[in-house]
């Protein structure tokens, strides 16, 4: 083989071998599809906590305004007394 030849073939044996060692780097379909249950499990509980802490705002405004309402008839009544 020429030496010019050789360099060539070294060089493609070298990014051959760069390409095998980084495809062991990619994750499997499976582990993917875990991964993604996880994520997609993390974020079902994340939205339900939010559910909740919205449905205890919306209790709470609504008991802030009868408390608003009854404070406001009770100096209502104590300004005509």
């Amino acid at each position: 083989m020429s030496d010019n030849l050789e360099k060539k073939v070294d060089k493609i044996l070298v990014e051959v071998l760069g390409i095998k060692e980084g495809v062991n780097d990619y994750v499997t379909k499976e582990e993917f599809n875990k991964k993604i249950d996880q994520v997609l499990t993390n974020t079902d509980g994340l939205a339900k906590k939010v559910e909740k802490v919205e449905q205890e705002q919306t209790a709470n405004i609504a008991a802030h305004d009868r408390f608003e309402e009854r404070i406001t008839k009770l100096e209502a009544g104590r300004a005509v007394a």
